[in-house]
């Protein structure tokens, strides 16, 4: 058995391939010891990462350019091997938001396409009004979520200055949703079906409808660390991909769901777990439910091998919103911390 390996998480529905890796033994299988540790926020866990607390992380896939560059932190040059996956996020609003965007516009939950132009209108009328900007979140200014929620935004014809954004971690935007700290935000699953079940909120429209098959999570690792410790590295991405083959399989769901609910993990409802991967975007007043097969893909189309092109992608929206304004090599950057090379070595693909 090797030393401990302690791995940061965050409570998600695409944290799965731990969980699953770790009950199931099959991180203990390859003579691994692992630990999960549950944390609040992101910035926690890229801070107990870089400190060495960690071994790895589940971390958002743009956090290891922002650390690798010491942006808005500490300076720590980090790498992947695997991704948890595509897809996942969602764009939610509060009910009196909705309640805003339906009296602009007709079936919206049937139409998301449409919402973020309703949403133009809403804010027309609200500056008129003399009210104040409606304040949406994202999880870490470094994320997917920030991207999609701005092309989302400008889909609608809205510039990112016309309305507020702020950062909640994952597990608490459903809470600043009722309490009226928020508006809206773009988080992953569970959070958007848990404020629809729980009668908080409304999805208006899922990532997979802002771009289909979006990179998301990746276990992240310190380059020292992936230089040092090659086969503890590679026997955790060998368990973390068998794991994510067990998860496609939808005869595995009821107990994978059970193992999502218990409060070291995800905790909460089986209900809400089970919409993202049913692909359920459910309105929580008619209790209509719109389809979309791919709202979050953990394992099909080489959804855990980390590309490069996905890399470049985010890179150029960090430059675009003004995130990294020195000069920087993004396609020597991106081969650095994306790390395909790995993952074709370690699983022999």
């Amino acid at each position: 058995m090797s030393e401990k390996i302690k791995i940061g998480f965050t409570a998600l529905t695409d944290s799965a391939p731990l969980v699953v890796a770790k009950e199931l033994g099959f991180f203990a299988n390859l003579g691994l010891d692992v630990e999960l540790c549950k944390e609040v926020s992101w910035s926690n866990i890229r801070d107990k990462l870089v400190f060495g607390e960690y071994q790895a992380a589940h971390l958002l896939a743009p956090m290891l350019m922002s650390c690798t560059l010491g942006l808005g932190g500490l300076k720590k040059p980090l790498c992947t091997a695997y991704s948890f996956g595509l897809n996942g996020n969602a764009i939610s609003v509060s009910n009196s938001v909705f309640a805003e965007l339906e009296a602009v516009a007709d079936n919206l939950m049937d139409a998301p396409e449409q919402t973020a132009r309703a949403l133009a209108q809403v804010i027309q009328q609200r500056v008129a009004a003399g009210l104040p900007k409606l304040r949406f979140a994202v999880v870490f200014p470094y994320s997917m979520h920030y991207y999609l929620l701005n092309h989302w935004l400008v889909s609608g014809g809205i510039a990112l200055e016309q309305v507020e954004i702020m950062v909640v971690p994952p597990a608490r935007v459903v809470q600043a949703l009722a309490e009226d700290v928020i508006d809206g935000y773009c988080v992953g699953e569970p959070w958007n079906s848990h404020a629809a079940i729980g009668g908080v909120g409304v999805t208006l429209i899922t990532g997979y409808e802002i771009w289909n098959n979006a990179p998301e999570k990746v276990l992240g690792v310190t380059q020292e660390w992936a230089e040092i410790h090659t086969e503890e590295h590679a026997k955790l991405v060998q368990a973390l991909y068998q794991a994510s083959a067990w998860i496609d399989k939808a005869e595995n769901h009821p107990q994978l769901m059970t193992f999502l609910s218990m409060p070291e993990y995800v905790g909460v409802p089986q209900t809400a777990l089970e919409y993202a991967f049913a692909g359920k975007v459910c309105h929580p007043t008619s209790q209509t439910c719109r389809l979309v097969p791919e709202f979050a893909k953990p394992y099909k189309d080489h959804a855990n091998l980390p590309k490069i092109q996905d890399a470049l992608w985010i890179l150029t929206q960090m430059q675009t919103l003004g995130q990294i304004t020195e000069t920087v090599s993004i396609e020597h950057l991106a081969t650095e911390v994306y790390r395909p090379d790995l993952t074709q070595t370690f699983l022999k693909i």
